[in-house]
């Protein structure tokens, strides 16, 4: 096949840009000695411990919540459950620039942690589902907050050289934190105490914010964000941007789903407006501005990842129907991509500047043929070239996030790092939420809200990627100029 062809030829050249890394990280490595030996460690463990509850708490729900229902009752609410807790994610992720801004980073911990730590507990002692949804709120605004303080702390609190890995291994924390969490709820489950499992993590929640002061206090410069008052309405728009995008996500009916799509999208749209206009920005000025290396940076990853998360969403579902994979299965391929973005950002975390402009365009390259392999290989398999593409693809998020994300941060002014910082998870969850939306209503136009049949999967499993090229075709232009010299 053609395609096998085109992966032969480019697993034969990684040797070549191995050899060439190995041999020019040689003049500006960074050894991970460097952490402990100016005493970053336990400042790195605490941001990544933020980036674990949230992480691990937003895939722990798939394995609790089937149970839960079973006991509290709300099924026609299920979805807020979800929808919920990524707006509470988006819109407390989005201001913790501000946040930090005005009270300094230790104090923005503390507040996202309690918060945090008040809706764990709230989802633990749920006695119905309106409970249940106001606790699941509330650790998305925790936890939301959590993951862009810790790449607020990334670029704040730590030297330039060793931004890279500490973004590393940031990304290596959340994939194996996705891991963890279908597991540690299944424990729970089949112990019988799903309850336990938001208690669990009440508990960590709270370890995060008694050790947050003494790790975290650090002198910030003060700027004038921090004597203007918190962007409510836009805020307000922002949420409702989010809120209806997710429900376009969860919905049955095509029409409907396309209407809040694209509802969603234009009230988006004009927050970013609104916000770019103001004297007291949420995200940077000009923050998808593609002439910017900045706006480069984070339209790439958004393309990229709207395109790409159709294979999270739908890909164990389509392997079962198609190929009669059982969920574990399924499950393991999905996973293969997280394990190969964390293993490869780790290990290229490193090298020298010089490297990389090549590791961006050669991750967003091996993006790019997963997602053409698998318009032809998910209708029709086999299962391990579905497992081999999910791999590539975390490779080649793993060879360019990290360093795109460094990009993004440095090439704005020193006012708006903090800001900078922030915009990178908040986009990401956004556009998660997009990809997820349009990938439901291209797979209920394909014809999955009328038939399962195995036919009616291969019809679906080719549109719900093949759809999605143009938005690899944005990535990869995008990373070209984000990796300009």
């Amino acid at each position: 096949m053609p395609c096998r062809d085109g992966l032969c030829r480019l697993f034969n050249l990684l040797p070549i840009y191995q050899t060439a890394v190995m041999t020019e990280a040689k003049t500006q490595h960074v050894p991970w000695s460097t952490l402990t030996q100016e005493g970053h460690l336990s400042r790195m463990l605490l941001l990544c411990f933020g980036v674990w509850l949230y992480a691990a708490d937003s895939t722990l729900v798939a394995t609790v919540m089937p149970v839960a229902v079973e006991d509290i009752g709300g099924i026609p609410y299920l979805s807020w459950t979800y929808s919920l807790y990524q707006l509470g994610s988006v819109v407390t992720g989005a201001i913790a620039g501000l946040m930090v801004l005005r009270t300094g980073i230790a104090q923005a911990q503390i507040l996202a942690g309690v918060i945090y730590v008040l809706g764990c507990a709230l989802s633990g002692y749920a006695p119905d589902m309106p409970t249940m949804i106001v606790g699941r709120l509330l650790q998305g605004m925790g936890g939301g907050g959590l993951v862009s303080i810790a790449f607020i702390g990334a670029s704040t609190l730590f030297p330039k050289k060793l931004w890279v890995r500490i973004i590393a291994v940031i990304s290596g924390v959340w994939g194996v934190s996705s891991l963890c969490g279908p597991l540690i709820g299944g424990y729970f489950v089949s112990g019988g105490n799903w309850r336990g499992a938001f208690w669990a993590f009440a508990a960590q929640g709270l370890v995060a914010v008694l050790v947050a002061p003494p790790l975290l206090r650090r002198q910030f410069q003060t700027q004038k964000e921090q004597t203007q008052r918190m962007p409510l309405a836009r805020l307000c728009l922002l949420s409702v941007a989010v809120l209806a995008i997710c429900q376009a996500g969860v919905m049955t009916s095509t029409g409907v789903a396309s209407v809040l799509c694209a509802g969603g999208v234009l009230l988006l749209l004009a927050f970013l407006k609104l916000d770019s206009d103001s004297d007291n920005r949420i995200f940077p000025q000009g923050v998808l501005n593609p002439r910017t290396v900045s706006g480069s940076g984070l339209m790439m990853m958004s393309a990229l990842f709207m395109a790409t998360i159709a294979l999270t969403v739908y890909g164990p579902l389509l392997m079962y129907i198609i190929f009669g994979a059982e969920p574990l299965v399924a499950g393991y391929i999905i996973a293969l991509e997280s394990l190969g973005w964390t293993v490869v950002a780790i290990s290229t975390s490193g090298v020298s500047e010089r490297i990389e402009p090549r590791l961006i365009r050669m991750g967003t390259i091996l993006v790019s043929i997963s997602m053409v392999g698998l318009i032809y290989a998910m209708p029709s398999g086999p299962l391990w070239l579905i497992a081999l593409l999910s791999t590539i693809m975390g490779m080649g998020y793993g060879m360019s996030w990290s360093f795109v994300s460094k990009r993004i941060i440095a090439n704005v002014s020193e006012a708006e790092r903090t800001q900078a910082s922030a915009s990178i998870p908040t986009f990401m969850r956004v556009s998660m939420a997009l990809g997820s939306a349009l990938s439901g209503i291209i797979a209920n136009f394909s014809g999955f809200s009328e038939d399962s049949s195995v036919e009616v999967a291969q019809n679906v499993a080719f549109w719900c990627f093949s759809a999605f090229v143009p938005l690899i075709l944005v990535g990869l232009f995008t990373a070209w100029r984000v990796s300009r010299e």
